[in-house]
């Protein structure tokens, strides 16, 4: 059998298992799976997804019930929520805008 270096972690591998390899191999870039755009190694993907991807879909953390993508959120959170908060105009104090 032939041995071949994998590119991307520098394992060496019997070349009649590169291609197995290749398919969960740590340091190969991949495309984020929601299509964000981002590449990255496959070892980050988890991390990506759990902490930066805007296209995730999370429930609004003023807890009005909303359920959309994560870059949606920072603009529902701030401009649309009904449970968001607003300052006063009088003496700028923050009030729920619902209330």
């Amino acid at each position: 059998q032939r041995i071949v270096e994998c590119k991307h972690c520098s394992r060496e591998i019997k070349s009649c298992e590169l291609a197995t390899h290749l398919e969960m191999c740590p340091k190969m870039e991949v495309s984020c799976e929601l299509k964000c755009g981002k590449i990255l190694c496959r070892e980050n993907i988890t991390q990506h997804l759990k902490l930066e991807c805007g296209l995730v879909v999370e429930t609004c953390k003023l807890e009005c019930g909303v359920k959309m993508t994560r870059d949606g959120l920072k603009i529902h959170v701030k401009e649309t929520c009904v449970q968001r908060f607003i300052p006063c105009e009088h003496c700028k104090k923050d009030f729920k805008f619902c209330d």
